[in-house]
């Protein structure tokens, strides 16, 4: 009977280890921030494009224009390396779109806050 028991319990912790290795959170235990439908308000005369690459600009990031409007945003300081799409979602609002990291989540997560913040800041001057 403890057998069986024993093995229940090995059972449960290996499919419990097995479902863990398969989520999506990074190896710091944090998933990638899902930045979807910001909404901005624009300035008189000020553009959604434009505030992206003012925004990219000031926080040291490389803006290029990619299709349909969006926005490639490369960020390299030292060894480090990120890549995002910042997309269009109409006129007043934007998403952003992890491409590609070689940083910990949790300080992806704070340099696309970051991005996110400076251009609804950008959109209102």
């Amino acid at each position: 009977m403890k057998i069986k028991k024993l093995f229940a319990v090995a059972l449960c912790v290996a499919i419990g280890c097995g479902l863990v290795g398969c989520s999506s959170t990074g190896a710091d235990g944090y998933a990638p921030a899902q930045i979807e439908n910001v909404t901005v308000m624009l300035a008189p005369g000020r553009t959604l494009a434009g505030a992206v690459t003012a925004a990219a600009t000031r926080r040291r990031w490389l803006p290029q224009a990619q299709a349909n409007g969006t926005i490639r945003c490369t960020l390299t300081q030292r060894e480090h390396l990120v890549v995002v799409d910042v997309v269009p979602n109409g006129e007043q609002s934007f998403s952003i779109r992890l491409v590609q990291s070689n940083i910990p989540v949790r300080k992806y997560n704070q340099w696309a806050n970051n991005l996110s913040r400076e251009i609804v800041l950008q959109a209102s001057r």
